[in-house]
């Protein structure tokens, strides 16, 4: 059992966050805590960071944040149990530093069914398993379309 787990979510994902929560909780202590994180990708891609601004940043941030506590809400999560936590860059990378500060003993995390470009598992869960220095646990998310 784990004590110190971080949950990277997808905030459209919805149909699979109680699949996702379901595996966090099977694996954490009962005096263990979860950091819900949201990497905010925006900056990363050139075609929209132009359009950013400062303000419109934050607000996109505080409007995510809100999303992710409802998301904890709806799913009844407890939340003396709960964390939650923006960031913005590569999310691979966000991933694996979150990890490091929060000093996370696992990683609990969502991945694609696998396609031609990546057979095995999603790009993000294969880098993310890859240079974790923790254990990470994958749930497979169910076929759907955002």
């Amino acid at each position: 059992m784990f004590k110190n787990i971080l949950v990277p979510i997808h905030l459209s994902y919805t149909k699979n966050h109680k699949k996702l929560f379901k595996g966090a909780f099977e694996v954490l202590n009962e005096d263990g805590k979860i950091t819900l994180l949201f990497v905010n990708q925006n900056r990363t891609h050139g075609s929209v960071y132009p359009i950013l601004d400062d303000e419109k940043q934050i607000n996109y941030d505080n409007d995510a944040m809100e999303q992710l506590k409802e998301i904890a809400r709806v799913h009844s999560l407890p939340m003396d149990k709960v964390s939650f936590k923006i960031k913005d860059g590569t999310v691979h990378n966000e991933i694996l530093e979150e990890a490091k500060k929060i000093k996370a003993d696992a990683i609990v995390m969502m991945a694609t069914r696998p396609g031609l470009g990546s057979y095995f598992i999603s790009s993000t869960a294969e880098r993310v398993i890859r240079h974790a220095h923790c254990s990470v646990f994958v749930i497979r998310l169910d076929d759907i379309k955002i």
